[in-house]
């Protein structure tokens, strides 16, 4: 049986809420990314060097700023602050097709959630056809060729100052999935997928 959520924590993704996680986060490496971008025009490469050398540096740093903003754009836009809409029949036929049934499909994706120490991500992979579930520990990781659907941001600034546990914050997310947005992705991955 589910766990009951105590009312305080169903406003947990208030319009507040969400603008103080914006402004922490993407909305600072997005100014970065245009700070590290200048200095990469500048970076010396006849330095380059896989242990040590600027241009490497700065081109880890940009992956993790950009990444932050991609994933924080994916991840805004996948809420809803009302009740979670219902999947399309297309969205629902694709998770039962690759997880068994959409309880099959929430089940790996809040234990993901429950492992990840940075992001949870349900993709199209554009080679296969399929959706998978997947996680990352940092920006700076990521599975080629495979559209992101829905994003979970699980770092700790995510949830720590508005929600008890994570358990909690993953549960109350499931319930604010705009599944509308996600089927929008998914229709445009399946496009791509079969004009390829």
């Amino acid at each position: 049986m589910e766990k009951e959520i105590p009312d305080e924590i169903h406003h947990g993704f208030s319009r507040e809420f969400l603008d103080e996680h914006n402004a922490r986060y993407p909305a600072v490496h997005q100014n970065k990314i245009k700070e590290i971008e200048a200095r990469l025009l500048k970076a010396d490469t006849a330095m380059a060097d896989t242990t040590y050398c600027p241009l490497r540096s700065l081109k880890k740093e940009h992956t993790h700023a950009l990444n932050s903003v991609k994933l924080h754009k994916i991840f805004f836009a996948n809420i809803t602050q009302e009740k979670a809409s219902q999947p399309s029949l297309e969205m629902l036929g694709m998770l039962e097709r690759n997880f068994g049934s959409l309880q099959e499909w929430e089940k790996q994706f809040y234990a993901l959630a429950m492992c990840s120490r940075g992001w949870v991500v349900m993709g199209f992979d554009l080679e296969e056809g399929t959706l998978g579930n997947y996680f990352s520990d940092s920006n700076m990781e990521g599975v080629w060729s495979v559209l992101p659907l829905l994003v979970l941001d699980v770092y700790e600034h995510a949830y720590c100052s508005t929600f008890p546990s994570r358990s909690d914050y993953v549960r109350e997310f499931l319930r604010h999935v705009d599944w509308a947005e996600v089927s929008r992705r998914l229709n445009v991955a399946l496009h791509m997928y079969k004009n390829k």
